[in-house]
């Protein structure tokens, strides 16, 4: 009688209570780190105490407790299960330590309220680690567009990952469908193995029908995996091209230097075409009559003429050797060699020239050339002409020397011709002028004197004193040089050089004088006052001796002036003799005016 009240008892408390229990449908771990499992839960009702469980789920589907809690008893692991050494408990949720592969499973939380009852929610570990770096293999063989089917590109292998990462190819940095059935175009072979430690690795190897366009495309694989907590991440390879064998489709061929070509000139051609590997090509020349001398072969597609000439201006044609091109592709090009050209200049004159001085000089200088001419007349740095005619108005010794016609072709850069002429005047020697007259401070010191002398022929330097001469000369230039102690007699006679070929001769003439040197001591930078005070007293004893001579001439002219031995005033005088100095100190003279030059040799 009693049972029936207390199972509607039961029944009514279980009516007013009720367990709630929260977990994730997943929870992501990665391998060898720590992962806590969160269980929450919410008691409706009377109840006295709340346990919660944790069990892992087993293979053929039973389940083993591995964990409790409760308030009095705290957090307890059960012993004897694979799990045992790697798992806490706590109010909030079970934490697992050293993630393995095998982690990866579901977990039950289950909470119990007496009374109230109980209830459990099921979460899903999952597992994950990062595969290594993918490494490509590219096809070591030179491929051909020539193939019939596709062509193995190359292999990419990723290693270690869980679960099992994906693959993806990229070619120019575009992804590549990803085709695993065979066909005609493009697919691959990806493969996956598990190794011995339940981790996976991938690969695949890739096919493509190839094509000209792809002989610079570069290739790469991708990896992509799930780490935690960043995510769904990717690693690339690293990028590689391919070897490809294509044919020739265009040949080029032109000059390697740009500009004109002169005369002279390393000419370079170059053939090239855009197949691969490069053919041999073969060159010739073209002649008038249509038919082709063969110059030769050539690997790399250069022709070289080491100097030009005139006569190798024409037509020259090239012809790639690639055998594999189609019947309907043009292998062979032509180009046209001009070599421009310069004529070596003519001058009106011989060389050397030579003319009487005075005389007028014109010579004209003419050349043919490729292309119209410039004509300028130059004297070392000086242009003096920039016409074919050169004019010099009275030659003199200057005008001697070598000219130049230089003959250009504005047009083309550097092709440039030249004619010298070299003019010799004749005549007489030209002296060099300057100061004749040499003062020096007592007899005895040495002077050194100099005469140049220009004239053709050379002319030769003779001196008024018996001394011997340093001479140097070049072209028609001479200089002498005597040194000597002047003398009274130098001094009354002078010096003379002499300056003389087959066409006359010329004197210079030197004046000697000897002065009294000066009596003032010179003051020396830094001396002391004492020393100036002795300078000046010279000086002032200098001027009273000079007045006392004075004060005794004019005595003695007056006494003779009153003994009538100096006579003034009288109607017939005398000249008084006059030295008479000639101021003329170069005197030129001829061959055949005899009388100069006896009165010139006294």
């Amino acid at each position: 009688m009693f049972a029936a009240p207390l199972l509607l008892m039961l029944i009514a408390a279980g009516a007013w209570g009720q367990v709630r229990v929260s977990v994730p449908e997943e929870v992501e771990a990665e391998l060898t780190q720590s992962v806590t499992i969160p269980c929450t839960h919410t008691v409706t009702g009377p109840h006295a105490s709340v346990m919660v469980e944790w069990f892992v789920v087993l293979a053929g589907g039973g389940r083993q407790r591995i964990a409790y809690w409760d308030r009095s008893a705290g957090g307890v692991t059960d012993e004897d299960t694979d799990l045992t050494p790697r798992v806490a408990v706590d109010g909030a949720g079970l934490t697992l330590t050293g993630v393995k592969l095998t982690d990866e499973r579901s977990f039950l939380c289950q909470v119990t309220a007496g009374v109230t009852g109980s209830s459990e929610g099921s979460v899903r570990v999952r597992v994950y680690d990062a595969p290594e770096t993918p490494e490509v293999t590219s096809n070591p063989a030179i491929l051909s567009v020539t193939e019939q089917l596709p062509s193995e590109i190359g292999s990419c292998i990723s290693r270690n990952g869980f679960p099992a990462p994906t693959l993806t190819w990229y070619k120019d940095g575009t992804v590549l469908p990803t085709v695993t059935s065979h066909n005609d175009y493009m697919y691959e072979t990806p493969r996956v193995v598990r190794e011995a430690s339940g981790l996976f690795t991938v690969s695949s190897r890739l096919f493509l029908k190839l094509n000209k366009g792809n002989k610079d495309s570069v290739f790469s694989c991708r990896v992509g995996f799930h780490t935690v907590p960043a995510g769904d991440r990717v690693i690339d390879s690293d990028p590689f091209s391919i070897t490809l064998h294509y044919h020739s489709e265009r040949v080029t061929f032109a000059l390697m230097e740009g500009g004109e070509v002169k005369e002279g000139d390393k000419v370079r051609m170059k053939c090239s075409s855009d197949g691969f590997p490069p053919p041999e090509y073969i060159f010739y020349r073209l002649m008038g009559d249509g038919e082709e001398q063969e110059l030769g072969t050539s690997v790399d597609g250069v022709w070289e003429l080491p100097a030009v000439m005139r006569n190798d201006t024409g037509p020259y044609r090239c012809e790639a050797l690639d055998f594999d091109a189609p019947p309907n592709i043009e292998l062979k090009k032509e180009l046209s060699l001009f070599v421009h050209y310069l004529q070596t200049p003519e001058v009106s004159a011989r060389s050397p020239l030579t003319l009487p001085l005075g005389h007028d000089l014109e010579v004209t200088c003419s050349a043919q050339g490729s292309a119209p001419v410039k004509i300028i007349w130059r004297k070392g740095k000086d242009h003096l002409s920039h016409s074919p005619t050169l004019s010099l108005k009275k030659l003199g010794y200057k005008s001697i020397g070598t000219y130049v016609c230089e003959v250009t072709v504005p047009s083309v850069r550097g092709l440039v011709r030249t004619r010298q002429l070299k003019v010799l005047v004749e005549g007489k020697p030209s002296l060099e002028s300057g100061g004749s007259e040499v003062r020096v401070e007592g007899e005895g010191q040495r002077v050194t004197l100099t005469c140049a002398a220009t004239a053709h022929p050379t002319p030769k330097i003779s001196w008024s004193v018996d001394k011997q001469p340093v001479v140097s000369s070049w072209d028609q230039a001479v200089v002498s040089k005597v040194s000597l102690p002047v003398t009274a007699a130098l001094e009354r006679s002078g010096v003379t050089c002499n300056a003389s070929n087959r066409h006359g001769w010329t004197v210079r003439a030197f004046t000697l004088t000897i002065v009294a040197p000066t009596t003032e001591t010179p003051v020396t930078p830094g001396a002391g006052e004492g020393e100036r005070v002795g300078g000046a007293g010279i000086v002032v004893t200098a001027v009273v001796v000079c007045v006392l001579f004075l004060l005794l001439l004019v005595c003695a002219l007056y006494c003779l002036h009153k003994r009538g031995k100096l006579r003034c005033g009288q109607s017939s005088k005398q000249g008084i003799p006059t030295e008479t100095r000639n101021d003329n100190i170069t005197v030129e003279m001829k061959p055949g005016h005899e009388e100069n030059s006896g009165l010139m040799g006294r």
